[in-house]
């Protein structure tokens, strides 16, 4: 039997990428990773056995690093490539041509994917792709919208671990925040993390807060992108209770001292990292209905859902969460209250049965 010999390649990647390559080597997977030379994970790869190497692409179309990545196909014998960002999904299928290897692409967003768009034609809408991981099922129903076949579409979540969290302190965090922005100890924490376009619904949230009690503040972690939302913050009802963080490095540590996490989002969403990060930690939330959100919603932990763009129900169920799940110990740890099937165990799972699948077509 024919064994997968994958080529995985990333630009800079992700802390759940590292984690999804170094459990597919550890389960015998013999898997290589193309990342860019200055990417941070490079270390924690060559660390865990991964073989590496640098692939700096330019655009889409880098005939340079195309041919290179053939040569490496052709010599090296991979018999699969998995491109987990959109260049790295242009170059790997221009390089496999004509070569006998599967091609595996990864999407995780909403939108932007049109037959009318020759440049789809590079990647998502390629003849050539046998197979793209979603991110989510709204992922998966909007590429199939858009022409991809759907024989080609595979839902896998993004897994995380629970072990990334263990250091975070969500009660020091708090204290910090509190200092910062002069937040009384016994105020409810509301926010969202974000890159607070219009489409985030950060305008939501703050029409939200405007009908929650005075002892309800507001934390808006990321960049403002919507002069709207200043214009808002700035009202007398709020403006003493509305905190902008801006972009931080850490805003998984924020996300924890939150007494309640948001997504009012109005669409477009893949599967929003905040709210999981916020669940990984026990935080509780309150999501919209847009694009992959209501997948979070398991038996275990139903997450309340509004339509999106419902301000009315946004606000009822923020007070009702408040109601229902923030006391005087809410700022004790809190056991995880992510579904099983967001675990890296499991992304690695799934990941090594589509390989597995595709070797058996050669």
């Amino acid at each position: 039997m024919v064994e997968p010999k994958v080529l995985i390649a990333a630009n800079k990647g992700h802390v759940t990428e590292v984690e999804m390559i170094k459990g597919l080597s550890a389960a015998g997977v013999d898997i290589h990773a193309a990342f860019a030379s200055d990417s941070p994970h490079l270390s924690r790869l060559n660390a865990a056995g991964v073989p590496t190497r640098h692939l700096n692409l330019k655009t889409n179309i880098d005939f340079t690093n195309a041919l290179k990545i053939r040569r490496w196909i052709k010599d090296e014998g991979f018999n699969i490539v998995h491109g987990l960002a959109n260049r790295q999904v242009a170059n790997l299928i221009w390089a496999s041509y004509g070569l006998p290897n599967k091609v595996i692409a990864y999407r995780g967003a909403i939108g932007h994917v049109s037959r009318w768009d020759p440049g789809c034609y590079l990647k998502w809408l390629n003849p050539r792709i046998d197979k793209i991981v979603c991110v989510s099922k709204a992922v998966k129903r909007d590429l199939a919208a858009s022409g991809v076949r759907p024989g080609k579409l595979v839902t896998i979540y993004k897994g995380h671990d629970l072990d990334w969290y263990k250091d975070l302190d969500p009660v020091q965090a708090r204290q910090e925040l509190n200092a910062e922005f002069e937040i009384p100890e016994d105020a409810v924490l509301v926010g969202m993390a974000a890159n607070m376009r219009r489409v985030k619904g950060a305008d939501l949230l703050l029409r939200a807060l405007m009908e929650l009690p005075d002892h309800v503040h507001g934390l808006f972690i990321g960049e403002v992108r919507d002069p709207l939302i200043y214009k808002l913050a700035a009202d007398s009802k709020i403006k003493h209770r509305v905190h902008f963080a801006g972009y931080r490095d850490k805003a998984n540590r924020l996300i924890g001292a939150l007494d309640v996490n948001v997504a009012p989002s109005r669409g477009r969403e893949g599967l929003t990292k905040s709210i999981i990060e916020g669940m990984l930690q026990g935080v509780p939330s309150v999501v919209s209905d847009a694009g992959g959100l209501p997948e979070l919603v398991a038996d275990e932990n139903p997450i309340p859902v509004f339509p999106a763009g419902d301000l009315g129900r946004l606000t009822a169920l923020i007070q009702q969460t408040i109601e229902r799940e923030v006391g005087n110990d809410r700022l004790r740890p809190k056991p995880s209250r992510l579904p099983s099937r967001f675990l890296v165990g499991s992304t690695v799972k799934q990941t090594l049965e589509l390989y597995t699948e595709l070797i058996e077509t050669l």
